[in-house]
């Protein structure tokens, strides 16, 4: 496909030439920039999808490797650089440069017959064409046009296709106020060669060879209806195909696309309906096909084949239920196959944070239920962000996440305090010391900060994990009046600051303007309370049943229930998606769980346990 839509852009890497596919037609894709999302359908009329980009960039696609196969690109009219991508798969720009001057267009096309396209300039204020067969150096700029020429009227909207079938790419304009098309088949001034009236006012141009024979011809995307009208032939008359892309107002793109791998459609499968108690967690330990269910009131229960075990694994006596209190963290031992070490955070019958060791003999599913030791006691001065998850992290630590005390706008100011075990991420060595140890690399010495003390300012990082691939330490904290955050904090990296009280996501809190962020390090990801006001922390998929989703983070809103996902490259959180459409919503969605294959869960307080599946 030698053909762009509307404002779209590309370019070619100065590569060898690859065979193209002989006779494969062109297919039309949608992109939606809002989410960012690319929908490319193939021959079979199947649709897959994934994520390119940010919401705003202008979409593109074209052969930018030489290979035959059409791929996106972005124009960001923010930063003025082009960004292509060799594969319809999520993923950073294999190569980019800077762009033309503001207002340009870009166009892609092979306008010298080399089979790989090249960028080339079209001037909207002046109807002018600068036709570029090189381009510049990756990070660079495009090269000298090699001529140029006037076609068309200012506001015109330009697009490229071989409207005559001889290998090399022409212009051709779309005026949407007519609804006319204009073709040229020679990159050089005068008339069109080919005039005809093709759609209404407002469509959207595109243009592919759509039955394979060698010619471009014309199609328009009706934004309103979402759908596309294809003609076989440059030629007035009504559309040959019609193509429903489902919802309206996208961006309309076409090319030859190739075998795609996108990312999958999920669904939630019921694991659980009844027989749980305000369920709050779930986990497994490694190597366990056994699901291991949090209840808030104090229990442990085993979910076994679907069904939950009569008899729990655990009931801890003399726990504090009321408000956010009660049984609210699990973590088994790295070597729980061998030693049967497991651990757990609860708040007693003061109010105040227990984190306890018991045992069990690994092939049992009942516990002992005497503990063995009491790791770590912590007062709670008000019965609220009492934080609750435990983890071991890649590192064989144990880590535990503790709320800023509570009340509200963190009046001890334990946030930003780091001699307090409040308002923090603690790690510590439990197969070491008496009742542990602090492991080599933690932060503070004691005199300037407890030794205890990894992270600090955090407000309640209810739920939080280790991405099991990276290391990486992804918290959801929730916020205060206004602002839910995700944090993503290298692996291995303690000492860091995440802001709390001086600041509630990004934004000023303590004061309420004019704070210096210096030395905190932001969230990747904030939402505000007209979306959700209480965040659920999630996991990293790294399952192996949707492979399509390795490496896709998925977080929720207690309150609101969605369920939503991004994927971090390069320090940003992109292709950021919400599966509402998908999935709808979990009430009271109080966790996200993980089982020993990777595969993720999503517990509802109110008593169901859900799968997360693939759908396509």
């Amino acid at each position: 496909m030698r053909t762009l839509t509307t404002l779209l852009l590309a370019a070619a890497l100065s590569l060898p030439a690859a065979p193209a596919l002989a006779g494969a037609p062109d297919t039309v894709g949608t992109v939606d920039p809002a989410t960012g999302i690319w929908a490319l359908r193939n021959e079979a009329g199947h649709t897959a999808r994934f994520y390119y980009g940010n919401p705003g960039d202008v979409p593109m696609m074209g052969d930018w490797d030489c290979d035959g196969i059409d791929t996106p690109g972005l124009y960001r009219q923010s930063d003025g650089y082009v960004y292509l991508r060799n594969a319809n798969t999520q993923g950073v720009a294999d190569v980019k440069f800077f762009f033309g001057d503001p207002g340009d267009v870009p166009l892609a096309g092979d306008f010298d017959g080399d089979g790989c396209d090249t960028v080339s300039i079209f001037r909207p204020s002046e109807g002018r064409v600068f036709i570029i067969n090189a381009l510049g150096s990756n990070d660079g700029g495009l090269g000298a046009a090699e001529f140029d020429f006037f076609f068309g009227n200012p506001g015109d909207e330009p697009f490229v296709g071989d409207f005559d079938g001889d290998g090399v790419d022409t212009i051709g304009l779309y005026r949407r106020s007519t609804g006319f098309v204009y073709l040229r088949n020679s990159n050089a001034a005068g008339v069109a060669d080919v005039s005809y009236y093709y759609g209404d006012p407002g469509d959207r141009i595109v243009a592919g060879d759509w039955d394979g024979d060698g010619d471009d011809t014309a199609g328009i995307y009706r934004p309103d209806e979402g759908t596309f009208y294809l003609r076989n032939a440059n030629t007035e008359g009504v559309a040959d195909t019609v193509i429903s892309a489902g919802a309206s107002n996208l961006t309309p793109v076409a090319g030859v696309f190739g075998e795609i791998a996108a990312i999958p459609d999920i669904g939630l499968v019921e694991v659980v309906a009844s027989g749980l108690s305000q369920p709050l967690l779930l986990t497994a330990p490694p190597g366990d096909d056994r699901l291991f269910v949090v209840e808030k009131g104090g229990s442990i229960r085993i979910v076994a084949n679907g069904s939950v075990l009569t008899t729990p694994f655990l009931t801890i006596p003399g726990i504090t239920t009321g408000g956010e209190r009660g049984l609210l963290g699990l973590a088994f031992h790295p070597d729980y196959a061998t030693n049967g070490r497991f651990f757990v955070n609860y708040t007693d019958g003061a109010g105040d944070t227990r984190i306890v060791e018991y045992h069990a003999d690994p092939a049992s599913n009942v516990a002992d239920p005497t503990p063995a030791r009491t790791i770590l006691s912590i007062d709670q001065p008000y019965p609220n962000h009492n934080g609750g998850m435990i983890a071991f992290g890649p590192d064989g630590f144990l880590y535990i996440g503790m709320g800023d005390g509570g009340s509200g706008g963190d009046p001890d100011e334990n946030g930003e305090d780091p001699t307090t075990l409040l308002g923090a991420i603690l790690r510590l060595d439990v197969d070491s010391g008496s009742p542990y140890a602090i492991p080599s690399g933690n932060p503070y010495d004691g005199t300037n900060g407890a030794r205890e003390v990894w992270i600090t300012g955090v407000r309640n990082p209810w739920r939080w994990s280790f991405d099991r691939s990276t290391g990486e330490l992804y918290i959801g904290d929730v916020g205060q009046n206004a602002w839910e955050e995700i944090d993503v904090v290298p692996a291995g990296a303690g000492g860091i600051d995440l802001g709390w009280d001086l600041m509630e996501g990004s934004h000023c809190f303590e004061p309420s303007s004019g704070c210096d962020p210096t030395g905190l390090t932001m969230p990747v990801l904030e939402y505000g309370h007209g979306e959700g006001n209480s965040v659920t922390g999630g996991y990293v998929y790294r399952g192996s049943a949707i492979p399509g989703l390795a490496g896709t983070y998925f977080y929720g809103d207690f309150g609101a229930g969605w369920i939503r996902s991004f994927t971090m490259r390069g320090g940003v959180a992109t292709d950021r998606r919400d599966w509402t459409s998908a999935v709808g919503t979990v009430p009271a969605l109080a966790s996200f769980g993980e089982d020993s294959a990777g595969e993720l869960y999503v517990v509802s307080l109110a008593g169901k346990i859900y799968k997360i599946v693939g759908t396509s």
